[in-house]
């Protein structure tokens, strides 16, 4: 019995003896009925309590194993963020604590605004070929080429056109060797969410052109889910960063080339990728 039913039904079981007692008339089976929903409750509570003590107990087991799952297996990369449309709290922190233990840092931050100023950053890019991208939709795509590419490897359009661009941004553009992508959830209806759309998908072939590593990731209570998206376009995703089985999953991504869904969500299709090789991944 729950803990939740133990106490509705020892309630019934008060109103009940109350009840009997207004009519003078309490009965042995009701004294029963107390005695044993009470004991009911002495046990779920103390089922309540063996439940936390295994929890802290796997909790710590998993916080003293990660570092060496995962120690120096980025030695020396660079890792980013990128995020489309909004970075919900704590995403920055997770991934940080998942691949500083693997001896990478954490060189920039970018949210890409939603939806997209596309009279601003043609301005931006006047005199060039992609001057009216805020007319033509194929340009738009091109355009977000040229930003994955460039948010991948570093460049000056990136650093040029950010404040137009990142709804917040923080960091250098001067090349990565991991991006973490981060999606959220697409609010946009008509012209606004054809634009965003053809962007993201230049923005996603700019970033497979080159030879960074690529990962997905949501936490575990992201609704709805983005490892579809993340799997239409190739991208091996994480459903539980908050976990530390995501972090693990996060960092063997990275450092074993690993493709797929990991997770804990019914979309995953193992909770972590096969372990990488002994020793630090190579930067890309």
């Amino acid at each position: 019995m729950s803990l939740g039913a133990v106490f509705l039904a020892l309630g019934i079981g008060v109103l009940l003896g109350v009840a009997i007692g207004e009519n003078g008339v309490v009965s042995g089976a009701s004294k029963d009925l107390e005695k044993s929903l009470r004991g009911d409750l002495d046990s779920a509570r103390s089922r309540n309590r063996d439940l936390r003590r295994e929890l802290a107990i796997r909790d710590d087991f998993a916080n003293q194993i990660y570092e060496p799952l995962v120690k120096d297996r980025l030695a020396g990369w660079h890792v980013g963020i990128v995020a489309m449309g909004d970075l919900p709290n704590g995403y920055a922190s997770e991934v940080s604590e998942a691949i500083q233990p693997a001896g990478a840092t954490m060189d920039s931050v970018s949210v890409i605004k939603m939806p997209l100023p596309r009279g601003r950053l043609a301005s931006e890019m006047k005199d060039t070929k992609l001057a009216r991208l805020d007319r033509s939709d194929e340009q738009l795509e091109r355009f977000g080429t040229r930003v994955g590419r460039q948010l991948a490897n570093g460049g000056n359009l990136v650093d040029r056109i950010r404040h137009d661009l990142f709804a917040s941004s923080r960091g250098e553009y001067v090349g990565l060797d991991g991006i973490v992508y981060v999606r959220s959830t697409d609010e946009l209806e008509g012209d606004e969410r054809e634009a965003q759309n053809r962007f993201e998908a230049g923005l996603l072939a700019g970033l497979a052109d080159t030879e960074v590593a690529i990962a997905g990731a949501e936490m575990t209570n992201t609704d709805p889910s983005q490892v579809g998206f993340m799997a239409d376009h190739g991208i091996a995703s994480v459903d539980d960063l908050d976990l530390r089985a995501g972090k693990t999953a996060l960092v063997w991504i990275f450092a074993g080339g690993a493709t797929g869904k990991y997770g804990i969500k019914d979309s995953a299709e193992r909770l972590l990728p096969k372990p990488p090789d002994d020793g630090a991944a190579p930067r890309p």
